[in-house]
């Protein structure tokens, strides 16, 4: 059984989404996304001219979220 989640993702001036690759793209479903908009703040200061965005969407996992995998995966490079 699924449920709606609050996530966030950053965007830019022109409504691209910061994609795990990092870079910007008009594909949302490529977006990055935070479960907490601390995390979301904190990696937006990387990028000048973007902004934090907040969204709702359907997961069958509530407690998964990409940004932590990412996160392990960019300290680990």
């Amino acid at each position: 059984m699924g449920t709606m989640v609050t996530r966030y993702r950053i965007e830019d001036e022109v409504g691209r989404v910061l994609t795990v690759e990092g870079f910007f793209s008009y594909e949302a479903d490529d977006a990055l996304q935070f479960r907490s908009e601390d995390e979301a703040y904190e990696e937006v200061s990387a990028f000048p001219g973007t902004t934090v965005e907040r969204f709702e969407r359907y997961s069958s996992f509530p407690d998964f979220f990409l940004s932590e995998a990412v996160s392990v995966q960019r300290s680990s490079a």
